[in-house]
Order: C-alpha cells, then structure tokens, then sequence
C-alpha cells in the first residue's frame, strides 16, 4: 500500500509540472515568415515593434550606442515515455528532462529608431537532472 502511494504522489507531481512556458508568449505561435511580412528593414519604428511584439525581455546596446530588443520563448513539457517510465520505475529518483523548444527574436535599432536588423530563430531544447 505504501509503493502505491509514494508512486500516485511521484505521478501526481509529474502531472503538475509536466508542462511549462516562459517568456513572451506572443512568440508562441509565430513563425520566420510571420516576422518577415511584419517587420521592414529601415522603415518598421520602435513604437511599432511594440504594438506588434509588446515590451521586450532585455534591452541592451552596442558599444556605438544602438538599442537592442530581445524576446524570447520556451515551451517545454516533461511528459514523454521515457520519463514517465523512469519516474514509475525509480520512483522519480533518476531525475527528469524536459524537451521542447525555445524562439528568440533579436531587433537592432538605427539611431532613428527604425529597425536596422533583426533575426528570429527557433530551436529544439533540452535539459534534465539525475541519470536521464
């Protein structure tokens, strides 16, 4: 009786956080492309990237003094079988690993605020504790 409560408790824990997200959510569901048609070199201002993307992250400058805006996004989820098998197994003593992905999208501003460059990029991540 007591195997089966520490292995509810262990499943019960997996399932609260399994899943989680962080950072500018409005990252969430664009792609390349949807960045693309938004933002045009030397004529999208400041004040429009923030409509469209809201505040960013992290603000920070180049040594000539021009603005740089990042956002960033990850999405990752704990449950898969390989860890759902471990935590019953080991009784979630062999650790954990997330998987998912994670966006950035980097903004360079000209002095007169309009966008002089800007990247978004999107990539698998994972991390993990323990043995896994």
């Amino acid at each position: 009786m007591f195997k089966i409560k520490i292995i509810a408790f262990v499943l019960i824990s997996l399932f609260a956080i399994g899943c989680a997200n962080s950072g500018s959510t409005v990252l969430k569901n664009l792609q390349e492309d949807d960045v693309n048609r938004a933002i045009v070199v030397g004529k999208t201002t400041r004040n429009e990237v923030r409509a469209m993307f809201g505040s960013p992250l992290e603000t920070t400058y180049t040594d000539g003094g021009l603005e740089i805006w990042k956002y960033t996004f990850e999405d990752v989820t704990s449950f898969n079988a390989a860890n759902m098998a471990s935590a019953t197994l080991t009784l979630g003593l062999a650790g954990s690993r997330v998987t998912g992905r994670k966006k950035e999208l980097m903004i360079l501003f000209n002095d007169d605020y309009t966008v002089k460059r800007f990247n978004m990029s999107s990539a698998p991540v994972q991390r993990g504790t323990g043995f896994l």
